[in-house]
């Protein structure tokens, strides 16, 4: 703030008008404090305020208000070089200069059968992951559950490190940590620059191998996880993918992913923990770092990891049907067919692939366009013409060697019969020879391809597709060879494709007003 041609401190703030009326009206509109005073009582005022005050203008006058648009007076700008230009006295350091030539996966297997493997993709930053091959599908009766309590577990007390310690070294160096668990893979990963390298593998390192898994820690996520599995129970359309695989398979793939709420033992906790997390069922995947750095800190951290092999799961699909009524008006209903070979059927997974992209599907309503799926058939043929339709989409759950397709979809219970029934015919236009347009074609293949060339613009993805390939298929495949693969795909492939998938036992899932929906036997009739 300033008084005349001094600046003061806002306690001796003083408003100075010429008009009595002024005054009366800010008296009532200012407060805390503030004085306010005609011109007249300006001069003792300045007295009081300049022994107070720090000069800031030298020159003098008789007006505030001229000295004050002096002061803030715009009309003579300065002379600043425009944007487009460099500034003068400023050395800017020389633009960093990338190979044209996309970086190579480097892969090194451990003496215990650990894998570790990175990709140095240009950039301040690194992310490290740690890949497990293991998730639900190696549970049983007495540790349902386990592999999602572990997820939730990460990051916390380990033998080395109290969960307050742990947290404090990760803000130290700036870290972002996130931990996933799925039907059969499990991963650790973080993200940070690659000055800190070191310390985020070993962190990394610590979490895997060392988890203290205290009883207290325990309680409160299982508290937690209770919350997700009420939240869970009352969302039909994520309920019913999960009741889908409890029907379509047999064995470790029907194993109930979600924690079923039966108390977890710590013993059970560590015991899945020195069965599961050995040395060939792990992967250790970077993006953003030098192979010899990477190896050189993380071969003695992983080798102590006991050299056993993964343990055969053996999963079958069946196909069947499960239903669940519920509260509301709502239905929602899965139709799902085999995925023979799972991901390492490349050929029949990278048709598949493009199959869901060119159904595509979507909710009723999107802000979205073309790039949003907004040309899909089941956009086109479905959504806008069936109004009573609230969702109608693709999945695809692939897994090592098996794995599911179909479609999921909602309306209101008195509509589940139609509902079906345009599901069946959708599925069923689709198989029919002739039935893909070549502009179809070609819009399914460049969609498939610019998604994964986006996702693989971020370095967390990339560890991901390193981390994943690995596990699955022993190496990594490049973008190019999938883009290829895809490029390949024909109209007649995809026909093919979804008649042979017709072909496989039906598995149906519904949750909700099922009154209306048909019965199994009726579905598979009409699907032959």
């Amino acid at each position: 703030f300033f008084l005349g041609t001094h600046f003061i401190r806002p306690e001796f703030v003083n408003v100075l008008l010429a008009s009595p009326d002024r005054v009366a009206m800010l008296r009532k509109t200012l407060g805390n404090g503030t004085r306010v005073l005609s011109r007249a009582a300006v001069n003792p005022l300045q007295q009081t305020a300049r022994g107070l005050a720090v000069p800031a203008i030298n020159r003098k006058t008789k007006n505030m208000f001229a000295e004050m648009k002096g002061m803030f007076d715009f009309s003579a700008p300065a002379k600043i070089p425009p944007m487009t230009e460099p500034m003068t006295g400023v050395n800017l350091p020389a633009e960093p200069v990338y190979s044209k030539t996309p970086p190579a996966t480097e892969i090194t297997t451990l003496a215990n059968g650990v894998r570790v493997a990175s990709e140095n993709t240009p950039g301040s930053s690194v992310t490290v992951g740690v890949y497990i091959d293991a998730g639900s599908v190696n549970e049983d009766a007495s540790n349902q559950g386990v592999s999602h309590l572990l997820e939730r577990m990460a990051f916390k007390a380990t033998l080395n490190r109290s969960h307050l310690r742990f947290t404090r070294e990760v803000e130290a160096i700036g870290a972002n940590l996130m931990a996933t668990a799925t039907r059969e893979q499990m991963s650790y990963t973080a993200d940070c620059i690659k000055t800190h390298l070191p310390a985020v593998v070993e962190l990394l390192a610590d979490t895997v191998i060392n988890p203290k898994l205290q009883e207290h820690e325990m309680t409160e996520e299982m508290g937690k996880m209770g919350g997700q599995l009420q939240a869970i129970m009352k969302n039909p359309g994520a309920l019913v993918l999960e009741v889908l695989h409890t029907a379509a398979f047999r064995g470790g793939l029907a194993n109930q992913f979600v924690w079923s709420g039966a108390p977890l033992s710590q013993q059970a906790a560590r015991d899945f923990v020195a069965t599961n997390i050995t040395g060939p069922r792990v992967v250790i995947a970077a993006s953003g770092c030098d192979h010899k750095d990477l190896l050189a800190i993380a071969e003695p951290l992983f080798s102590t990891l006991p050299k056993i092999a993964a343990p055969e799961v053996p999963t079958t699909y069946g196909g069947g049907d499960m239903r669940e009524f519920s509260m509301g008006s709502d239905v929602h209903v899965a139709l799902g067919f085999e995925m023979k070979g799972g991901w390492k059927n490349l050929k029949n997974a990278t048709t598949i692939s493009v199959l869901s992209t060119l159904m595509g599907g979507g909710g009723s309503f999107s802000a979205g366009g073309p790039g949003k799926g907004m040309y899909s058939r089941l956009y086109t043929r479905v959504l806008n013409r069936c109004t009573y339709m609230k969702s109608c989409s693709t999945f695809q759950s692939g897994y090592n060697d098996t794995g599911i397709f179909g479609i999921v979809a909602c309306a209101d219970g008195s509509k589940g019969e139609e509902m079906v029934a345009v599901v069946i015919a959708e599925l069923q236009a689709v198989a029919a020879k002739g039935s893909i347009s070549d502009i179809e074609l070609k819009r399914a293949k460049n969609a498939t391809i610019s998604s994964v060339l986006m996702n693989l613009e971020s370095k967390a993805i990339v560890t991901e597709d390193i981390g994943r390939q690995i596990l699955t298929y022993g190496v990594r495949k490049a973008p190019s060879e999938f883009i290829a693969d895809v490029q390949k795909v024909t109209a007649a492939d995809l026909q093919a494709c979804a008649a042979e998938l017709l072909k496989s036992p039906l598995s149906m899932a519904s949750i909700g007003d099922i009154s209306k929906v048909p019965a199994y036997d009726l579905v598979a009739n009409r699907l032959k």
